[in-house]
């Protein structure tokens, strides 16, 4: 019996646990397959799938790119070679410009009065800084009384912490997934907060550019939302995929496995990927 959680954060990115702790807590929970998929980074992975081998279960070569379409899109890529150098080097950029980020929200925080340090920022980080550790770092120093009231507090559009990022189109994101090796798989897609119309209407032309699945099973998505997704999946010969978004309790209140409770199919779906990704 297959238990996946396909969509996973570790210390590479902005996730509490380390690499060999997020494998091991997955695997003392039941689980036979998980995708390690950090924010703009792969440095993770081979530390997972090291531990992955010692506890018998298997580790999904993931990440997640961040992109622009007029508004956030999450990419999730499975199956990509992390040694592949154009991935590498996209990479390598997009940390400068994480930590070019961080300084100017932690300058424009200062301003208004929020006084952190970004050495505290780095630090916290472990390997990419995000937002995540600038609102940690806030939480710490007393202006949040939480990482989400962090966010809404400083680091969202119309914030004063707020920066916004380089624009990278889905198109860019699907190709560099494509030429390593990858399968590229839309994030989330209730959190873009559009209508089925406007959604499937952007879903049928990234698929044009090489998009090959949809998370339908997260925690933002609840029954009803699944069910429209399953629909919209399927009606596009799309890959299914659910997860959790785990990023350890501190940063979202979401433990490995969540919402998943609902993927009827997992068992086909997932060997469906497995299928593709060897292919």
């Amino acid at each position: 019996m297959i238990k996946a959680d396909l969509h996973t954060h570790s210390t590479a990115s902005d996730g509490i646990l380390e690499p060999e702790q997020l494998v091991a807590r997955a695997a003392q929970r039941g689980f036979t397959h998980l995708a390690l998929t950090d924010h703009d980074s792969v440095e993770g992975i081979a530390r997972a799938q090291e531990e992955a081998v010692r506890w018998g279960i298997v580790l999904i070569p993931g990440v997640e790119i961040s992109c622009n379409a007029g508004r956030e899109v999450h990419i999730l890529g499975y199956g990509l070679d992390p040694y592949d150098e154009a991935l590498l080097a996209f990479f390598r950029e997009r940390t400068l410009e994480r930590e070019e980020r961080a300084a100017r929200m932690v300058a424009n925080l200062e301003k208004d009065g929020e006084k952190i340090s970004l050495a505290r920022v780095r630090e916290l980080a472990h390997g990419v800084m995000g937002r995540p550790h600038v609102a940690r770092a806030l939480v710490e120093e007393g202006y949040a009384s939480s990482v989400s009231d962090a966010f809404d507090r400083y680091l969202v559009p119309g914030r004063c912490g707020y920066v916004p990022r380089k624009e990278i189109k889905v198109a860019r994101a699907v190709q560099l997934l494509s030429q390593a090796g990858g399968v590229a798989v839309l994030a989330h897609p209730m959190e873009l907060r559009l209508g089925d119309m406007a959604l499937e209407a952007l879903v049928r032309e990234w698929k044009t550019q090489g998009l090959a699945g949809m998370e339908v099973y997260h925690p933002s998505a609840a029954a009803n939302h699944a069910a429209r997704l399953l629909s919209m999946a399927r009606r596009e010969n799309l890959l299914i995929t659910g997860g959790s978004d785990f990023h350890g309790e501190e940063v979202r209140n979401v433990c490995i496995g969540q919402g998943l409770d609902r993927w009827q199919s997992m068992q086909e779906d997932v060997r469906t990927l497995l299928r593709r990704i060897g292919d």
